[in-house]
């Protein structure tokens, strides 16, 4: 039986999830997922975990530089809190 960390690399090798999709999938908490997620970070390599950003859905600002693995809780811009969440795939 593969580990926890295992299959959510092997879930984010065949297509990009977000934090709830994968803790939704695995049946943990987020914030175990998120835990998770850091650590499949650092050990994929040689592969690398991309990160598609989040973005405001009000105004469209994109969270480029942003290196957490988290949701932001709100727009700088526009201070919406309606945020999509960061997508997360492992690419070669």
């Amino acid at each position: 039986m593969p580990t926890i960390r295992k299959e959510i690399a092997e879930l984010l090798e065949r297509g990009p999830l977000d934090l709830r999709e994968i803790s939704q999938i695995l049946r943990i908490r987020e914030k175990e997922a998120l835990d998770h997620l850091q650590h499949i970070a650092r050990s994929v390599h040689p592969r690398k975990l991309a990160m598609d950003p989040a973005a405001c859905l009000d105004c469209g600002f994109v969270f480029k530089k942003r290196e957490r693995f988290s949701t932001p809780s709100r727009c700088p811009l526009c201070k919406s809190e309606s945020i999509s969440p960061p997508r997360y795939r492992i690419g070669g």
